[in-house]
């Protein structure tokens, strides 16, 4: 047997060690260095000799479903007969879970599943976020030193991201280990799969390929240009997104055409007609964006023999065409059911692959979510008969804010503007007016709590100072804010009021429940069958992961490790 001592445990006995004898002081002083030394081996010996005989989960296959809801699992369990069904009634599902901060967006979703940091700690605080030094807008995996590869790609890299992800702490401690990330979203790919894994792939629309950014390699392995070079949308995208199962499936949870749904052409209802020359384009927009994630991830696992090769392997997979179809249809909508019925179906069949190629008792699957999403505004007032409303920025929000910033100027006597564009004050200005940023702040929130449709509005003080005037919300911004990426103020839309320039389709980024309320369910390798009803969050996903394969964080971490699933 190969002897590590690990410190942490070390630790551990020696506080053990030290409570055993404390009964007698005497012997404690008694005892020879040696002999505490061979006792704290011994058992640490013991301690070893336990992990390695321990069965360790040779392939951990961790999944997001983009914009999933937690309701969706119960709203439509009836419906379910492939991976959905089996992961949820054979594995340990969370009721209760929640993202715990804000704002709810993919970006940061992505990296605090992957990392167990929130954005305070992580620096992914939104998609975008405005750059305070040079007022420039950044995408969050942004790299203009990340070259494209065999022509494609480019561009992105996790870069921006600021602590190390589970993929970093597995190959650590096991170099052997393969990590490897692939998802439609690049920035979903690559920030939930770490600083170094050994590949992150994501879509292009314009080739229809999967494709990667010099970041990670050079050229792209043979085995996806094989699968590049197969042309997976061109051959497995239909002419037309129908229905998979019988009409009333759907019908039995509301109707098919709900004003507020975006328009496929000229019309909202099934079927969708896809042009031929605009599959490439579209996939994403379909269930059939995920199915071609999904065989991506298998002829990832057969070419690199994830899980087969005596060591934990990790596969982050991303799976993007959810967030699509609900963002412009909806949760309630024929289409998100007949989206996620597709996934599901698709979903059992992986996993079925899965267990072929690595063994059936050798896989952990865990399912999650980078974030839920507002019911549509439309379907939740007219057909569910419940407060609701679209409020559309350009018209009832922006023109407010910039006439309240006109009244600033006329009580400072400037000419300059006070409330800048993209969440921004002009200190300066009102502090050569003699206004101080207290007074400012008092003096903005007055106009700016006036406008309908605006809950609230919390400042950088606010949230650095956690002096929030009791809102409930304020440790949402503070675990979803980092400073020197965060801007002077965060407002806060009314509940269920959809702040928005479109008039079709709904959104994400509140911290409200609807947008916040993600799965959370643990499958295969020593978990067990059951639903835990307790608060946790998704935070607490990868440093469990951790604990179960006895590995370290790199940096520190947000999470606890969920009992439940590591006794």
């Amino acid at each position: 047997m190969k002897i590590k001592i690990n410190m942490l445990f070390w630790n551990t006995l020696t506080s053990l060690a030290e409570t055993i004898f404390s009964f007698d002081e005497k012997v404690l002083k008694s005892m020879k260095r040696l002999h505490t030394l061979l006792f704290l081996l011994a058992l640490s010996l013991i301690y070893q000799a336990s992990l390695e005989s321990a069965e360790r989960p040779k392939l951990i296959i961790f999944i997001s479903i983009d914009q999933m809801k937690a309701e969706y699992l119960e709203w439509y369990r009836a419906e379910f007969s492939g991976g959905l069904k089996r992961i949820t009634v054979e594995g340990t599902t969370f009721t209760n879970a929640d993202l715990n901060y804000a704002p709810s967006e993919t970006g940061p979703g992505h990296a605090t599943l992957g990392t167990g940091a929130y954005p305070v700690h992580s620096g992914i605080v939104a998609n975008e976020w405005i750059d305070p030094s040079s007022n420039a807008e950044v995408y969050c995996v942004s790299d203009s030193t990340a070259g494209m590869v065999n022509g494609e790609g480019g561009g992105v890299s996790p870069r921006n991201l600021l602590v190390t992800g589970l993929g970093d702490w597995l190959k650590k401690a096991s170099p052997a280990s393969k990590v490897y990330a692939a998802s439609i979203k690049d920035r979903a790919a690559i920030l939930m799969s770490g600083k170094r894994p050994d590949g992150a792939f994501w879509y292009s629309a314009k080739s229809g390929h999967m494709v990667t950014s010099s970041y990670y390699t050079k050229e792209l392995p043979m085995w996806v240009q094989q699968f590049n070079a197969g042309g997976w949308p061109s051959r497995n995208v239909p002419d037309a997104w129908t229905k998979l199962r019988p009409d009333s499936i759907y019908t039995k949870y509301g109707p098919d055409d709900v004003e507020g749904e975006r328009e496929w052409g000229n019309s909202r209802t099934f079927p969708h007609l896809i042009a031929p020359d605009k599959k490439n384009g579209v996939i994403a927009s379909t269930p059939y964006g995920d199915r071609m994630t999904l065989d991506f991830a298998r002829a990832l696992v057969q070419a690199e023999k994830l899980g087969q090769r005596g060591v934990t392997d990790l596969l982050f997979i991303s799976l993007s065409c959810t967030d699509y179809v609900g963002h412009a249809f909806g949760g309630n909508s024929h289409e998100l059911i007949d989206n996620l019925l597709r996934l599901d179906r698709a979903l059992g069949t992986f996993i079925t692959d899965m267990e072929l190629a690595a063994g059936g008792g050798n896989i952990l699957f865990v399912l999650s979510a980078d974030h839920a999403a507002m019911p549509l505004p439309e379907y939740r007032s007219k057909i569910e008969q419940k407060p609701a409303r679209r409020v559309m920025v350009r018209d009832e929000i922006y023109p407010k804010i910039a006439g309240h910033d006109k009244q600033l100027q006329k009580e400072l006597n400037t000419t300059e503007q006070i409330i800048r564009s993209n969440a921004f004050l002009n200190y300066a200005a009102a502090a050569r007016a003699g206004v101080d940023s207290v007074t400012l702040e008092h003096k903005v929130r007055q106009g700016v709590m006036k406008i309908d449709g605006i809950a609230d509005i919390v400042f950088r003080r606010e949230i650095l100072g956690g002096n929030g005037s009791g809102n409930r919300y304020l440790g949402y911004y503070q675990r979803g804010y980092h400073p020197p990426r965060g801007e002077d103020f965060i407002v806060r839309p009314c509940e269920y009021c959809l702040f928005t320039t479109s008039k079709t389709g709904t959104s994400h980024g509140t911290p409200y429940v609807y947008d916040t309320h993600v799965p959370i369910v643990f499958w295969g390798s020593g978990i067990s069958v059951k639903q835990v009803a307790r608060v946790v969050h998704t935070v607490d996903i990868a440093p469990t992961i951790a604990r179960l394969l006895g590995i370290a964080p790199l940096s520190s971490v947000d999470g606890k490790v969920l009992k439940e699933i590591v006794r």
